[in-house]
């Protein structure tokens, strides 16, 4: 009797343990199985390349095709936004699956801060590259109100965009080529060199310090100025020094704009290496900085922006193949 106890007890444990090993090998095979665009983790998988088409908002800002749930859209790629995702309230009132995750405060170009409720939906789809378990804002009607600078009064409800930020692209390689409206992903400078982009004719320079924007260091005419990557921008602005105020009270204006009254056009250089003519317009920004480099000049350049290597890579657009619709970007022989 025993003996037979002994029996079916060690039947058991074997049925168990083969029941274990065929869950393990099944997890395995699925998470071999499972497509390299599904970016779980802060980096993509090694030779991972993903190339976007970009098309271009009212205001002249690039947009991807996006999808969520199944719902498509278009979603501007806003660098200078420093977030993940921004959805309006009449989209993300359509999915089914978000979940509340608290509220996010922020601020704007016009110096004032702003509140908005956050979402976590489970997949956002940028063509083929997943993203999984995205935090998602509420845009903010006050918020895109303040952020077209022509616009002072307007008494209609502004048109709620959807933004995807640079810290969507974080762990990734990303280029931007807005006179070609193509958009690269990929999980490093290796694998750019690999399918024959020549990035070593690319000016580069490290991201400085600060987290919240894609800042770098440029001498504009005969300043060294601290600028910051806005493809959120259309124009190119320049900080100049406030105005001695009239009442100790007195709050400063910013991103109040001379629009008649453009600055001649100085050359933009980085790491002593001239770039290009570039036009700004004067006006007073927000914490602390000194010049925004929009769409205007970002038009002229192949943007490359490391984000693993914390560098800006720049490239004045070859003047040779504006013609032909099919050139992309430099290239060299694939390795």
């Amino acid at each position: 009797m025993l003996a037979k106890k002994k029996n079916r007890m060690k039947k058991k444990l074997i049925i168990g343990a083969s029941i274990c090993f065929i869950l393990l090998i099944t997890g395995w095979a699925f998470r071999s199985w499972m497509p390299s665009h599904e970016r779980i983790h802060s980096a993509l998988p090694p030779h991972s390349f993903y190339s976007f088409t970009l098309t271009e908002s009212d205001a002249r800002i690039p947009c991807l095709q996006a999808e969520v749930e199944g719902i498509p859209f278009q979603v501007e790629l806003d660098i200078g936004h420093d977030g993940i995702l921004s959805l309006p309230k009449h989209l993300l009132e359509q999915l089914t699956y978000k979940s509340d995750s608290g509220t996010v405060f922020f601020a704007g170009i016009r110096g004032k801060k702003y509140e908005a409720p956050v979402f976590t939906v489970p997949k956002l789809y940028v063509g083929d590259l997943a993203f999984v378990n995205v935090p998602v804002e509420e845009g903010n009607s006050e918020f895109e109100h303040d952020a077209n600078l022509q616009t002072t009064r307007n008494p209609d409800p502004p048109d709620i965009k959807a933004r995807i930020g640079w810290q969507a692209f974080s762990g990734m390689v990303i280029l931007i080529d807005l006179n070609k409206s193509i958009a690269i992903c990929c999980d490093s400078l290796e694998t750019l060199k690999e399918r024959g982009h020549a990035i070593e004719q690319f000016v580069s320079t490290n991201f400085l310090p600060r987290k919240e924007f894609i800042e770098f260091e440029a001498d504009i005419g005969n300043r060294t100025v601290k600028c910051l990557l806005d493809t959120g921008c259309t124009l190119n602005l320049i900080h100049t020094p406030l105005p001695v105020l009239e009442a100790a009270n007195e709050q400063p204006e910013f991103a109040r704009i001379n629009f008649a009254n453009p600055l001649p056009a100085a050359m933009l250089s980085v790491g002593g290496s001239p770039l290009g003519p570039c036009i700004f317009y004067e006006t007073q920004l927000p914490f602390g900085v000194e010049a925004i480099i929009g769409v205007d000049f970002l038009e002229t350049q192949i943007v490359c922006i490391d984000f693993i290597n914390r560098k800006l890579l720049l490239c004045p657009v070859p003047k040779d193949d504006s013609s032909d619709p099919h050139a992309t970007l430099p290239t060299s022989p694939p390795l």
